[in-house]
C-alpha cells in the first residue's frame, strides 16, 4: 500500500493560503465542546511571549488549554550581498508545527519572512511555543522574530489524515 507525502513547502503554502481566512473568523460562541470539562480556549496575549535572542522568541500557552490557534511567524535580516537565505522554525512543546526557507536570494537591505501553522491544543501544563529564525549571509533584527498566536473557532475535528486506499 502506498501512503501520500507532502512535500513540507506544500504543507507550508497550504497552511499559508489557509491561515487568512481561518484568522479572520471569530472563536464559536461557548468556546471548546462540554468534553473538555475545565479546559477553556484561553488567549495568548503579548505579555506571555519574549524575545530571548535575535534568533528566537516565545510564547507561553497556559494550563489547561484546549482549543484551535494560529501561530504566526516573522524573522527580518538585512543582506550583506549575493546569497543571503532565511529560515523560520514553529515548536510548540515538542511538537513540530512548521518550519520553511527562503532561498531566494536578496542583495541588498531588509527582508521579513513569514510562516504559520495551524494547532489544536488540549493540554494540562502550559506550552511553550517556539520560534527559530536563522539567516545566511545577512544580520538579523537584533529585536528578534516575531511571533503571534490567535485562537481560531473551534471545527468539532480532533484530527484528520489524507491516505490512499488500496488500489
Amino acid at each position: 500500500m502506498r501512503s501520500p507525502t507532502l512535500a513540507p513547502s506544500l504543507v507550508a503554502v497550504a497552511v499559508a493560503l489557509a491561515l487568512p481566512a481561518l484568522a479572520a473568523a471569530q472563536p464559536m460562541p461557548g468556546g471548546v465542546p462540554k468534553a473538555f470539562g475545565d479546559y477553556l480556549q484561553r488567549d495568548v496575549t503579548p505579555g506571555m511571549c519574549k524575545v530571548v535572542s535575535p534568533a528566537e522568541a516565545q510564547c507561553v500557552i497556559p494550563e489547561l488549554t484546549a482549543g484551535q490557534y494560529a501561530i504566526e511567524a516573522a524573522g527580518t535580516s538585512t543582506s550583506q550581498g549575493a546569497d543571503a537565505k532565511q529560515a523560520l522554525q514553529i515548536t510548540v512543546g515538542t511538537f513540530p508545527c512548521a518550519s520553511g526557507h527562503n532561498w531566494t536570494p536578496w542583495p541588498s537591505g531588509a527582508r521579513t519572512f513569514r510562516l504559520g501553522c495551524a494547532v489544536t491544543v488540549l493540554t494540562d501544563k502550559s506550552l511553550v511555543v517556539k520560534v527559530l529564525y536563522q539567516d545566511s549571509n545577512a544580520t538579523k533584527d537584533p529585536k528578534g522574530p516575531i511571533i503571534n498566536i490567535r485562537r481560531m473557532p473551534w471545527q468539532g475535528v480532533l484530527n484528520a489524515t489524507a491516505y490512499v486506499p488500496q488500489q
